[in-house]
């Protein structure tokens, strides 16, 4: 088989890089999320597992949504509690 003298031997390695760095983001903001839920306050039993399933299975939405509906600390509870 005769390889052509326009194909580009780097552009398989380029597509390989960009989906490695996808897939290495994607799992920084699923574990960044997770961390997150964790050391969350919640008050109701079940809500965190119920948030973590939901990152799961929606990586990156459910992370997105969970940034964006978490619940917040004031800073008065925060001095209070340490």
């Amino acid at each position: 088989m005769k390889i052509s003298a326009e194909v580009n031997p780097t552009l398989p390695l380029a597509f390989d890089l960009a989906w490695m760095s996808m897939v290495v983001l994607w799992l920084v903001l699923v574990v960044v999320a997770w961390v997150s839920i964790f050391r969350s306050t919640q008050s109701r039993r079940g809500t965190k597992f119920w948030w973590c399933v939901f990152v799961l299975l929606m990586p990156i939405t459910g992370a997105l949504i969970w940034f964006v509906a978490r619940p917040r600390n004031s800073d008065n509870d925060q001095r209070t509690s340490s």
